[in-house]
């Protein structure tokens, strides 16, 4: 049985892996700024890169994603 394919639009794509991806250890967020699905990780990690890498293969093989190293997300005070 092939793979199911997600449309090519980067929004449906995010709204699909988002649950999976933010589960993984590393991960600060998903976006798609500039219509492109992002990965915004903790620090720099191969190991966290390669799962993405895994989830989207099986989702939408044909996907690209870009990695942005940005830290942690942290709530802000609303001051």
């Amino acid at each position: 049985m092939a793979p199911s394919k997600t449309p090519s639009d980067p929004k449906a794509l995010k709204r699909k892996v988002s649950s999976q991806i933010l589960q993984l250890p590393g991960v600060s967020g998903i976006g798609v700024p500039k219509g492109r699905l992002t990965v915004y990780l903790e620090s720099d990690s191969e190991d966290a890169r390669e799962r993405v890498r895994e989830i989207l293969k099986a989702v939408s093989p044909d996907s690209d994603v870009d990695f942005l190293v940005i830290g942690k997300f942290s709530k802000q005070d609303p001051d």
